[in-house]
C-alpha cells in the first residue's frame, strides 16, 4: 500500500473514457482521439473501463490476465465484513493483528475499536493492521476469513480470481484479473455505506495510540470533477492498481488498472 498515487494517467483515461462514451450517446463514430488518447496515456498491463449503466467496454487491455491485486483486494475484505456484521460490534485488537508492516494505523494490543471505523481505516487509509483485525473477528480466524473470500469471489463470479489474506500484501499466487475485479468493485459500491467511505477524503480517528488524520490514498477526490469511490493500490510486485468510479455530464464509468508503473 502506498501513501501517494500519481494521477495523470488516470485523469486521462477517465476523460478519455467520458469523452468516448459522448460520442456513442451522440452518434459519432467512436473514432481515433478518444482510444488514441486512451491507447497511448494507459501504461497498466490490464486495464478495463465500461460505461456503469449498460455495462458496454469502452476500452479493455489484457482483462482477463491474472495479476496481483494489492490493496485492491480490501474491496472484497470490506464487503464481506459489511455483510456480516453491518459494519456494527466492536472489535477487540490481538497482537497478531498488530505484526504488520507498512501500511497502520499503529493499533495496540487489547483496544477496542468499532468495525466502522476499522472500515473506515481499511478503505481510506489502506491500513493493513485493520485487514487483519476486522478478517480474525469476522471469520473466526484469518485462513477462515480467506476461505469466505474466495467463495465470495466466486458467488460473485470470479472465475480467475485467488485470494491468500485480505490486505492484498504479497502473497504466492494471489492473483484477480481485470474482469473479476470489476465485479468486486461493483459489489463493494452497491454497498451506500461502502462507497460513501471510499469517496471521503479524509478522517479523524482517534485509537490508543492517538489522535490522528487519515487521507484517502486516492488522490483524484476533489480535483477530477465527478470522481467517485475508488480504491487503490501498490507493491513492488504487483506496482500500481486501481479500481474506481467516475461521472461526468450523467455518465457513469468504471475503470481497472492492474501493474500499472503510473496511475
Amino acid at each position: 500500500m502506498v501513501r501517494f498515487a500519481p494521477k495523470p494517467v488516470v485523469l486521462s483515461a477517465l476523460l478519455s473514457g467520458v469523452l468516448f462514451l459522448q460520442s456513442l450517446v451522440a452518434g459519432a463514430t467512436p473514432q481515433t482521439n478518444a482510444l488514441a488518447v486512451l491507447n497511448q496515456k494507459v501504461q497498466a498491463r490490464s486495464a478495463l473501463l465500461v460505461d456503469a449503466t449498460s455495462g458496454k467496454v469502452l476500452f479493455r487491455r489484457n482483462p482477463a490476465e491474472a495479476l496481483p491485486p494489492a490493496s485492491t483486494v480490501k474491496l472484497l475484505t470490506a464487503l464481506l465484513v459489511y455483510e456480516r456484521t453491518q459494519l456494527k460490534g466492536d472489535v477487540v485488537v490481538q497482537r497478531a493483528d498488530t505484526l504488520v508492516e507498512p501500511s497502520r494505523i499503529t493499533l495496540q494490543t487489547g483496544e477496542t475499536i468499532p468495525v466502522k471505523t476499522l472500515v473506515q481505516s481499511l478503505l481510506i487509509g489502506s491500513d493493513n493492521d485493520s485487514a487483519l483485525a476486522l478478517a480474525r473477528h469476522t471469520g473466526g480466524s484469518v485462513e477462515k476469513f480467506v476461505t469466505l473470500m474466495n467463495a465470495r469471489a466466486r458467488e460473485l463470479g470470479c472465475t480467475n480470481s485467488l485470494f491468500k489474506n485480505p490486505n492484498g500484501l504479497p502473497a504466492p499466487g494471489q492473483v484477480t484479473t481485470a474482469y473479476d475485479l470489476l465485479k468486486i468493485f461493483q459489489a463493494a459500491m452497491a454497498v451506500p455505506q461502502l462507497g460513501e467511505i471510499c469517496r471521503t477524503p479524509s478522517i479523524t480517528l482517534k485509537t490508543a495510540a492517538g489522535v490522528q488524520t487519515l487521507k484517502n490514498h486516492n488522490k483524484l477526490l476533489g480535483v477530477y470533477p465527478g470522481m467517485g469511490p475508488a480504491k487503490t493500490g501498490w507493491t513492488f510486485h504487483s506496482e500500481h492498481t486501481f479500481a474506481a468510479s467516475a461521472t461526468r455530464n450523467g455518465h457513469e464509468l468504471h475503470l481497472i488498472l492492474l501493474h500499472s508503473v503510473n496511475k
